[in-house]
């Protein structure tokens, strides 16, 4: 997986691209922490050019959403294509996370 941070005015967005798998935990934790530190209160993730997320990536996408809301935050997840579309779909994930297409 590819990751990479920018901000837009008080927004940061997080682009990922690649695959999402279990083996990108470390690069995704770092991901986490930054936008931590840099007390994140907006967050999209733009997963466009995502192609493909199992079930660890799933889980991950939850762990961030709950760090950015004990921070008084919001994510919004941007763009599902595909195999990962899919994916939030049959996990129900429209019900954990606010999705926009």
């Amino acid at each position: 997986m590819e990751k990479t941070i920018t901000k837009q005015d008080d927004r940061h967005i997080v682009e990922l691209s690649g695959r999402f798998t279990f083996v990108d935990h470390g690069t995704f934790k770092e991901c986490v922490d930054t936008l931590l530190s840099e007390d994140c209160k907006k967050c999209t993730l733009d997963i466009s050019k995502l192609e493909f997320i199992d079930s660890a990536g799933l889980g991950m996408l939850l762990i961030l959403k709950d760090e950015i809301a004990k921070n008084d935050g919001e994510l919004v997840v941007t763009n599902p294509q595909g195999q990962v579309d899919k994916m939030l779909q049959v996990s129900h994930f429209d019900r954990m996370l606010t999705i926009q297409k």
